[in-house]
């Protein structure tokens, strides 16, 4: 980035090829900014189109008004519109043409059967949502968020590929994970510990940027944000990404811990552990070797013959998810963090 004009470099996540790309990184390093400059760019020179979507319409409204303020000045000639669902630009007083097109992924099934011919980038601005409540960190997320993205990717290329046979669509996805358990990352495996992480069995073609924001300190802390905000916007540029959310790892389990419960998931066997005065959890890679602990599953797709579905309502389950939610789960090397994915359902 140069000192006078300053976002996001997509180059180096453009360079991974994936099919979802995922920026996650503090506000005002120009991710949003570099992306619609971007999409401007592709509209002017090959006639593309690009999908900007939001979570609901509340969000979606706000988000087309004035869209275009911020990155027309990079286009001195060109006039821009919003009109619907539609951005529209013209040169000179020419023909209205279509460049981006607005989408809420909440009615986004209402678009099946429609043709986006000239649409090769979907990009999903905010894609983090800040929970509600910090007992339930996934409610502000729509109900099987990542299966409604899915379809919309489908929606979208239809049957569509490039010279490679690839998928001729691409993702885009932008937004500040302030916690560890949301559901991008639990889907893909994704964690706090590298700057790029390629999703898990995906084989590369879904990709994480976390970006390292000590490259963006001095930007955040000169924004209005930093100057507003104070310390909460410079500590987060200091590289403080993630608010508690149970996901605290350890490199070994007290021994006065006493075994609660073997946990199947769809990603392995995992041993639960309590502390002698049930004020914390732990969990450790493997399946306890104690024959008097039950052995349950809270995934229906991981149960198979003696492992029992423990339903919303059973002690166990409970138990497990008043832990989890209050920050009291404690995970015994990284290699117990793959069991996030169901503790968190």
């Amino acid at each position: 980035m140069s000192d006078k004009t300053e976002w996001y470099d997509y180059r180096a996540i453009d360079s991974r090829n994936a099919i979802i790309s995922i920026v996650s990184g503090p506000r005002s390093i120009g991710k949003t900014y570099g992306a619609k400059l971007r999409g401007i760019k592709e509209a002017v020179q090959a006639g593309k189109q690009t999908m900007w979507v939001r979570r609901t319409k509340t969000e979606l409204t706000p988000a087309k008004s004035g869209f275009f303020d911020s990155v027309a000045g990079a286009y001195p000639g060109f006039d821009f519109k919003t009109d619907g669902d539609t951005g529209l630009m013209r040169l000179e007083g020419g023909l209205w043409k279509p460049a981006i097109r607005f989408v809420s992924l909440s009615t986004a099934y209402q678009h099946k059967g429609t043709e986006f011919p000239e649409v090769e980038r979907i990009v999903y601005d905010e894609c983090f949502a800040e929970p509600r409540s910090m007992s339930d960190p996934a409610s502000g997320y729509l109900p099987d968020e990542i299966e409604k993205l899915r379809s919309l990717l489908v929606t979208v290329n239809r049957s569509r590929v490039r010279a490679n046979g690839r998928l001729r669509v691409k993702v885009l996805l932008l937004g500040n994970a302030l916690r560890l358990d949301n559901p991008y990352f639990l889907e893909w495996g994704f964690d706090g510990e590298h700057e790029w992480q390629k999703g898990r069995d995906t084989g590369g073609d879904v990709v994480l940027h976390l970006v390292d924001s000590s490259r963006y300190e001095r930007r955040v802390g000169e924004s209005i944000y930093g100057r507003v905000l104070g310390t909460r916007a410079i500590d987060y540029a200091m590289g403080d990404y993630f608010l508690p959310d149970g996901g605290y790892v350890i490199e070994q389990r007290p021994p006065d811990s006493r075994p609660f419960a073997t946990l199947v998931t769809m990603r392995g066997d995992f041993g639960l552990w309590r502390d002698p005065h049930y004020e914390r959890m732990y969990v450790t890679p493997g399946a306890l070797s104690s024959k008097d602990s039950p052995v349950v599953a809270f995934e229906p797709m991981a149960v198979r013959p003696g492992v029992a579905l423990a339903e919303g309502s059973t002690y166990w389950r409970k138990e497990a998810r008043r832990h989890y939610r209050r920050g009291s789960m404690f995970f015994v090397t990284q290699g117990a963090m793959l069991a996030r994915q169901a503790l968190a359902r």
